[in-house]
């Protein structure tokens, strides 16, 4: 009897944990907030999906990121592949930003993290760096294009 009360609750926690499950979009850029532990600052960087970029001495690769839309609980997940590349000699955080591309060195610096990172649980899949910190802020697809107002002219030839 007491076996038949436990598995019905457990159906019911999955069904409860179903109905509860957070439903995620697709989107193509991400922001993540990076920490040089040396200097204590932080930068944000946006990263579009297939656009690698390059902060000191890391290569940041953004394979997907998902968010979640406005009325579920907010959370971002982004599968991030981060390597070390040969240093790159910068004198200001926004030089580590806009630094040239830089070519990876596979054998003498691997990669240091390929996976899911979330917005809401940094330390649970983290880069581990001695110098750099890496976390995803939020996900977000590019602001729309403003297109300029038609004049009274450019209405008249549609009509």
């Amino acid at each position: 009897m007491m076996r038949h009360v436990l598995a019905a609750s457990a159906i019911a926690g999955l069904i409860l944990g179903a109905a509860h499950a957070a439903t995620f979009v697709q989107k193509d850029t991400a922001t993540l907030r990076a920490l040089d532990k040396i200097t204590g600052r932080s930068t944000d960087i946006d990263v579009k999906v297939g656009e690698p970029v390059v902060f000191g001495s890391l290569k940041v690769e953004l394979q997907v990121c998902y968010q979640t839309p406005p009325e579920e609980a907010p959370e971002s997940a982004a599968f991030l592949k981060i390597a070390s590349t040969q240093p790159v000699a910068v004198e200001t955080m926004e030089a580590a930003v806009d630094a040239e591309d830089v070519e990876t060195v596979s054998e003498e610096n691997p990669e240091l993290f390929s996976g899911w990172m979330y917005a809401s649980s940094p330390g649970l899949s983290a880069l581990e760096h001695p110098v750099y910190d890496v976390w995803v802020i939020r996900c977000a697809a590019p602001e729309p294009v403003k297109l300029e107002p038609r004049s009274a002219e450019d209405e008249a030839d549609f009509e």
